[in-house]
């Protein structure tokens, strides 16, 4: 696979603090799984250790996805995992969570894991949370818990920054409003002529609102 226009994604990613949370807003349509690979890259390019929170299998989808695609798939066959859900093993995995479980039993095993990386900062990668919003949404309260033991607390941590890959087709979009509200940013991603486009939603900077990232990508 061949792009033109990452180097603009790589200073893209250089400049998030911190803390952080990004929301990056796709549907069934787009091939994010390149995306998804785009951005290991980079991240590895700017030396950023990095944690995979696998929800529901949905690392397994975008890794297929990929060696499907004839992408290389060794930026997610090392990586640290932790699992949320599901049964595929994919990747390193430090340890698993039972969405069976209580919240907070869920938050004690999910920080247990986190500890098992040994990094001071660590960009957390977490597909397939848009499965998870769907599966608590119809219970307005379980979606609260939800947020507020497992999503809330992290904002502001400087210790990490996350992305959450979120198909916003499985989910309402109330849910989808709330959430927005949460992140600090949020990418809209859409592929259209070989391109990637991402449009900024929304930035902890003003100047940054409508703007896009651009890639084109291209079979070798």
């Amino acid at each position: 696979m061949e792009t033109t226009g990452e180097d603009v994604l790589l200073e893209y990613l250089k400049n998030l603090s911190p803390g952080e949370d990004v929301i990056i807003e796709y549907t069934s349509r787009e091939p994010v799984h390149i995306l998804l690979h785009l951005i290991l890259r980079c991240l590895r390019r700017n030396g950023l250790p990095v944690i995979i929170v696998d929800e529901l299998d949905q690392l397994h989808v975008f890794r297929t996805h990929m060696k499907l695609a004839g992408i290389d798939t060794g930026l997610i066959d090392g990586a640290n995992v932790i699992k949320i859900g599901g049964l595929i093993k994919t990747g390193n995995v430090l340890g698993k969570v039972d969405l069976s479980k209580e919240f907070p039993i869920r938050k004690k095993y999910y920080e247990e894991a986190l500890r098992k990386a040994d990094a001071d900062h660590t960009v957390r990668i977490v597909p397939g949370f848009d499965k998870v919003l769907a599966m608590h949404e119809e219970d307005r309260r379980e979606l609260e818990a939800l947020f507020g033991y497992m999503v809330r607390p992290h904002l502001g941590d400087e210790r990490r920054t996350t992305f959450y890959f979120m198909n916003t087709e499985l989910f309402s979009e109330r849910t989808r409003k709330e959430f927005r509200e949460h992140a600090s940013r949020v990418l809209k991603v859409r592929f259209e002529e070989d391109v990637l486009r991402l449009k900024i939603i929304k930035s902890p900077y003003l100047s940054e609102y409508g703007k896009r990232i651009e890639i084109r990508v291209k079979n070798s």
